[in-house]
């Protein structure tokens, strides 16, 4: 998954910060939370094939817990979407 189409940030993004992956109820992963707005996140991890399709993110910018969809991947970074 790499296709960035669809994935865009409003002109009101949120700054970014240290967040956790929840990747089942045993195992979190570290992540750094950056271009967030309205729906779309980018999170950067050490190695993204660890991070399921959807997955559970908890960042201090963010309010309650998120579930996110992921749209692409590189080796580190993620882009999804709020779900």
């Amino acid at each position: 998954m790499s296709d960035h189409s669809g994935f865009r940030f409003d002109q009101a993004q949120i700054a970014g910060g240290a967040g956790l992956i929840a990747v089942d109820e045993h195992t979190s992963i570290g992540c750094w939370v950056h271009g967030i707005s309205a729906q779309d996140i980018e999170i950067t991890v050490p190695d993204t094939s660890l991070i399921p399709d959807v997955f559970m993110l908890t960042s201090s910018p963010l309010d309650p817990l998120k579930v996110c969809c992921t749209l692409w991947r590189t080796d580190e970074t993620i882009g999804a979407r709020f779900r």
